[in-house]
């Protein structure tokens, strides 16, 4: 007689967008696939209702077309008549879309898992810096608004799961919270991120192999992510070295079109996903200069660093795994002291060469099979 299938639910962002939490659901689901006896399901909201299975999971897409932050109280209604009505052994939601465990009647059976992957009170706190007094005041209920919507799991979950250690610190500061939380740090597919020929790679590209490039890669909020201060180094090490080039992929051209009117930038705003691993091989450096992420490393920082592309990173983007000048490269200024430090250890052969080794040394312990083992441990897939 066969075994029984081991039903799961996630719970979180859309799966084709190629955006973090989506891409590390998808990494997730291509793990837990391993396991024959699981049968997966996703659950996530966009403007219409349908179900696709696709490569043996169902991804079931509820409708919502609300505006935020509304759509996120309707969406997490949504999940909990949704659940009633189906049945599952294991139920993991992510980010925001863990409010529903506080009306939600859980079966016996049942294990509920919640993954953090920030803190919207910390997220909030640093977002509305860049406003003015009148605009603080309007978009300060949304810190109480993200606090009270995202503290349900820390209560109900069975399982709490933080992908940094950061996070788990925000978590205990903000809520006070006692009890374990599991730290796991994201992994990255070592098969599809590794390093590769430069040249050969650019000239597939069709990029020039004389050029500088810096790389940028973010479809999230542009300040948050902080591609401003990306521009603002771009613009020195342009004046100082005229072959140099920034790349930037995946930000959304409404929002950076004025920002990016720049001779030295490439803009691309959509790469297949299938491609991406080659601008990391191609480029001289990548920026990371977030102003907040919860992951440590994110997801582009891992396949970054998998990919042997030496990273410069903000001391406020708080990547613990990092050190300055042996594995990546931290700066807290983005102006002309920092685009001398850059171009400095990209011209020191002996120091960047280290850098790159360190960080492909760093990263092979949070490969995607050492991040599925730990995860499946919590979830008790056996």
């Amino acid at each position: 007689m066969p075994d029984k299938k081991i039903k799961i639910c996630f719970i979180g962002a859309n799966p084709y967008f190629n955006g973090g939490i989506g891409l590390y659901q998808k990494n997730l689901i291509k793990y837990i696939k391993k396991n024959k006896n699981a049968e997966i399901d996703v659950i996530y909201f966009g403007k219409k209702a349908e179900v696709i299975e696709d490569k043996g999971v169902k991804y079931i897409q509820i409708k919502n077309n609300f505006p935020y932050p509304l759509d996120q109280i309707i969406d997490n209604i949504k999940i909990i008549n949704y659940l009633k009505n189906n049945n599952y052994d294991i139920i993991n939601s992510h980010a925001l879309w863990g409010f529903w465990m506080n009306f939600y009647k859980k079966r016996k059976y049942q294990k509920l898992v919640h993954t953090y992957h920030g803190v919207t009170y910390n997220y909030f706190k640093v977002h509305i810096k860049r406003f003015s007094i009148l605009k603080k005041i309007l978009f300060s209920p949304m810190i109480l608004f993200g606090y009270i919507l995202e503290k349900p799991p820390i209560k109900k979950a069975d399982e709490i799961i933080s992908v940094s250690q950061k996070v788990k610190n925000q978590l205990n500061e903000a809520y006070n919270c006692k009890r374990k939380i599991n730290v796991i740090r994201t992994g990255v597919d070592l098969k599809e991120f590794k390093p590769r020929d430069k040249e050969k790679i650019r000239e597939k590209l069709n990029l020039e192999n004389d050029k500088l490039y810096g790389l940028y890669i973010g479809k999230g909020g542009y300040w948050i992510k902080g591609l401003d201060r990306a521009i603002k180094i771009s613009e020195e090490i342009y004046k100082k070295d005229r072959n140099y080039r920034m790349i930037i992929v995946g930000a959304d051209y409404k929002k950076i079109k004025d920002f990016i009117k720049k001779d030295f930038i490439i803009y691309l705003e959509k790469v297949d996903r299938e491609e991406i691993k080659y601008y990391y091989n191609v480029s001289d450096f990548l920026f990371y200069l977030s102003r907040y992420d919860g992951g440590a490393p994110t997801l582009v920082v891992s396949e970054a660093m998998a990919s042997g592309c030496p990273i410069i990173f903000s001391k406020d983007s708080q990547q613990e795994i990092i050190k300055d000048k042996e594995n990546g490269i931290i700066i807290d200024k983005f102006n002309i002291e920092s685009s001398e430090i850059i171009m400095e250890i990209l011209k020191d052969r002996k120091l960047k060469e280290k850098i790159i080794k360190n960080e492909i040394r760093t990263i092979k312990d949070i490969s995607i099979d050492n991040w599925g083992e730990e995860y499946i441990k919590i979830l008790r897939i056996n």
